[in-house]
């Protein structure tokens, strides 16, 4: 454990790795819908969450899940987002670099890709996203039995396991000092639960070079950090298994919320999009891609890569 005190000056080296939990549960904390929150959380539910549909011997497979706010002090008036679940993948990633701290800036520059320029900081409307973010996230609590998924595929050595846990469990102070600079740090109180989740679930986790998010000349707001992030893991989750390598604007829009908003607002998460597949071209990361329509509608981008996948892994 850290004592921390106001002159504490701790010395830190950013993941350079993003680390991203894959599973179906991890997906669907950060997708919930309005009227998901009031259920889950408002009405205090009990939902039965689907793990798999059609298992060829087990058919459907639930689990038990809850979500609560920890505090009384405390409400969540809107759902998780792709933002929220991108803040929490840099944690989970310092966390599996075994870095017990972190600080806004890091975790600005591990939104952004930025990770190493230590004159990257973020603006005012950006570090106040975070700190919505981290606030959200220390304070939502899942409450998960997987006993049931881990009796029947044989996760953890087949033997129960409940989980409660808030989704990021911190604390942290201001007034601090990060090599060299005052700053608000960030305590990791322990693993956080859906990280813990997807290593029990033989280790379902995507890993990419942290880098490749830094778009030169792209404006980071919040809306494109979110693109950005879910159209990576996205592009990591088709490579690793194979899976066609189509992206949709559909499910694009609606994933990171957008599937109601204007045909301006639209165009730019477009352009977001284009910019950043043009970028992952230039790296290498992808062969091509192209847009493809639907009538005069832009419906999709497809892109090719490399068979070859390289998993990367924190040193």
């Amino acid at each position: 454990m850290i004592n921390f005190n106001s002159t504490t000056n701790f010395q830190i080296s950013p993941s350079k790795v993003r680390t991203i939990t894959n599973d179906r549960l991890s997906k669907k904390i950060f997708e919930l819908t309005q009227d998901d929150l009031s259920d889950w959380i408002e009405n205090h539910k009990t939902m039965n969450f689907i793990e798999m549909f059609n298992h060829k011997k087990f058919g459907e497979i639930t689990s038990p899940i809850k979500l609560s706010v920890d505090s009384e002090n405390f409400s969540i008036s809107e759902p998780l987002d792709q933002f929220d679940g991108a803040v929490l993948s840099v944690c989970n990633s310092e966390w599996n670099a075994k870095n017990p701290i972190t600080t806004p800036s890091i975790i600005y520059r591990g939104l952004t890709g930025k990770v190493g320029k230590s004159d990257a900081e973020p603006s005012k409307d950006q570090l106040a996203a975070i700190f919505n973010s981290v606030n959200k996230l220390m304070r939502l609590q899942l409450d998960y039995d997987m006993s049931n998924l881990c009796e029947k595929l044989k996760y953890n050595g087949g033997k129960p396991e409940r989980l409660v846990s808030t989704l990021l469990p911190c604390h942290y102070l201001k007034s601090s000092t990060i090599n060299g600079k005052d700053t608000t740090i960030i305590y990791f109180d322990r693993e956080p639960i859906l990280l813990t989740v997807a290593k029990i679930k033989n280790s379902q986790l995507l890993t990419y070079d942290t880098k490749l998010l830094d778009v030169p000349n792209q404006n980071n707001t919040t809306m494109n950090i979110s693109v950005k992030n879910y159209v990576m893991r996205r592009i990591q989750e088709i490579k690793l298994h194979n899976l066609q390598p189509i992206l949709t604007f559909d499910d694009i829009f609606e994933k990171c919320r957008l599937e109601n908003a204007d045909n301006k607002k639209k165009f730019r998460a477009r352009e977001i999009i284009i910019e950043f597949m043009e970028h992952l071209k230039k790296q290498s990361e992808i062969k091509n891609f192209e847009l493809t329509k639907r009538g005069n509608t832009f419906y999709s981008v497809k892109f090719s890569y490399s068979k070859k996948v390289t998993r990367l892994i924190q040193p």
